[in-house]
């Protein structure tokens, strides 16, 4: 397995766990964006969320700060970072060379001021700002760029999100054979210019790069450990405060030196273990952003508007292991997505926080087709009882593998429920984690369920990992020349909507072949205060605070 699979395959098992509370006793429907990290508490243990107040002697009186409510972060160290409450923080720390506009819905410079690309596809140069520094007053330059990304693929480090940089030139020999320290495609000819090259033509890299660990660091910052870990050194729009350890609020004041002056002093993030422990903090007025408990997002919507209520880059499915024999039969696989009810799946399992899929990418990717599998992923268990008839009763039996735990043992029920009613005779098999990757791993598995996420927004994510016929990650072992084709020559297309065209066109081809089964993909429900200003919420769960402001409470009021 590479260590794309490895890293990006283990995360989205665990997240979906997460996203559904079946690690944790916290609560019993959290928001998807708002997974806990694992421990056992409830609202009757011994544990006080910190108080915003007791950060206060950082800032001061007057001061215009944020409190956000986060699950707790995991690492502040870009090396580390996977969790939805340290991406939050990153991404206010550290400054990539582009990122994501929620507005627009395109790459925009950032720590670059622009790019050029040339080798058709294989090379992009990026011109980087002049001034920029880190939070320690030192310039930022190529090189810290350079220093940075060797740092996350070196074999040695064991980086998780070494898979972002898998395309670059050197990189088997850096991450899987440890036989040098340097990525042979990076370059730095000069202090403002950083030079990658690929391996093969990928445009899609600039939308990569907006990944918040692909972002510089100070050698000597790095150098000094644990002094990095508490207070990591970035050149974000805000820095560290004062130093932050497991358990505490991060707290974050505005860095002037950044290319942008924030409008905001500071942002205190302030620990929880699930949206429902934050949630009467937030409607008492002690939290200005937090997450929405399932149970609430109606009351929510009517209190604080939809503003925070955004897709999510995320998606549920069932594949299908096209070498089973059964499953070879394209007539058993329409009537399993035929029989399947998603609306009920999404109502009375994950109330609000999914969407019943339309397709294989879910919804808010750009390039995101409503009605793709319009007919597929239709619930017409008539349609599907004549397919099952047109079987015979031995290709009639199936088994449904998924790991363990709730909401997964939920909606096997469910769609074995809905499969029996059409005539099927269906068996449900759970499994822990390293037995289901093993099942994986080794072409055992039938009818298993499968969860992916977007770590950045493009279309490809979801596509070439899961359906390109030489991915490690494809176990439907689906292999289409035709889809490899379009997957190819959308990667060296330099045109972003005639890219976005290539990959609808192998959306559509996937699904004419049916090796999966889409059930949904996810929502994010935010709250804001009234007082939040310029707060736009992404479809990667987060946002950025830089252009935030606190409208200032009326006077006569």
């Amino acid at each position: 397995m590479s260590i794309r699979s490895a890293r990006v395959f283990f995360w989205l098992l665990f997240a979906f766990a997460l996203f559904a509370g079946a690690c944790t006793e916290a609560a019993e429907e959290p928001s998807p964006a708002a997974p806990t990290a694992g421990a056992e508490v409830g609202p009757e243990d011994d544990v006080t969320p910190p108080d915003p107040e007791a950060t206060s002697a950082v800032f001061d009186p007057n001061d215009d700060v944020l409190n956000v409510a986060i699950s707790e972060p995991a690492s502040l160290d870009p090396l580390r970072i996977q969790d939805p409450g340290s991406v939050l923080v990153a991404r206010q720390l550290y400054e990539g060379l582009t990122r994501w506009d929620p507005i627009e819905e395109k790459v925009r410079p950032a720590a670059a001021k622009g790019w050029r690309v040339s080798n058709g596809g294989r090379t992009f140069s990026f011109k980087l700002r002049q001034g920029m520094s880190f939070h320690d007053g030192t310039p930022v330059t190529s090189e810290d760029f350079r220093f940075a990304f060797d740092r996350i693929a070196l074999k040695e480090n064991a980086s998780d999100l070494a898979y972002t940089l898998d395309r670059v030139a050197g990189f088997t020999e850096v991450n899987q054979l440890g036989e040098t320290r340097h990525l042979e495609g990076l370059a730095t000819p000069n202090d403002l210019t950083f030079q990658i090259t690929l391996e093969e033509p990928y445009y899609d890299l600039p939308a990569l790069l907006t990944h918040p660990a692909l972002v510089p660091l100070s050698r000597r910052a790095v150098t000094k450990v644990d002094d990095f870990l508490s207070a990591p050194i970035g050149n974000g729009p805000f820095r560290i405060a004062e130093p932050w350890s497991p358990g505490q609020p991060v707290i974050l004041k505005a860095f002037p030196g950044f290319i942008q002056t924030p409008d905001l002093d500071g942002i205190r993030f302030l620990p929880h273990p699930d949206a429902a422990a934050s949630w009467l903090r937030f409607r008492d007025g002690e939290l200005d952003v937090a997450e929405v408990p399932a149970g609430q997002i109606e009351d929510a919507e009517q209190s604080y508007g939809t503003a925070g209520f955004r897709p999510f880059l995320a998606s549920y499915y069932y594949g299908f292991n096209l070498k089973a024999k059964a499953l070879g039969d394209i007539r058993l696989r329409k009537a399993i997505n035929r029989a399947i009810d998603r609306d009920e799946i999404a109502g009375s399992i994950y109330k609000g926080t999914m969407t019943p899929a339309r397709g294989i990418v879910p919804a808010g990717m750009p390039g995101f087709q409503e009605n793709i599998c319009a007919v597929m992923c239709r619930y017409t268990p008539s349609v599907s009882r004549k397919l099952v008839k047109s079987l015979s009763k031995k290709e009639r039996k199936i088994t449904l593998e998924f790991t363990k735990g709730d909401p997964h043992d939920d909606v096997a029920r469910l769609i074995r429920r809905d499969l029996e009613d059409v005539g099927l005779d269906v068996k449900v098999r759970s499994f822990g984690f390293p037995s289901y990757l093993r099942r994986l791993r080794d072409e055992q598995q039938g009818v298993y369920r499968l969860g992916w996420i977007a770590e950045f927004p493009v279309p490809d994510v979801f596509l070439s990992p899961l359906f390109a016929s030489e991915s490690p990650d494809n176990h439907s072992g689906f292999s289409s020349e035709k889809v490899d084709a379009l997957l190819a020559e959308a990667h060296a297309e330099p045109s972003d909507g005639r890219r976005v065209q290539l990959y609808i066109q192998a959306e559509k081809e996937i699904l004419k072949q049916v090796p999966v089964a889409p059930i949904g993909s996810f929502v994010t429900h935010w709250a804001t205060q009234p007082r939040v200003r310029d707060l736009n919420f992404d479809v990667m769960g987060g946002f950025d605070a830089v252009n935030v402001f606190l409208e200032a409470e009326d006077s006569e009021g």
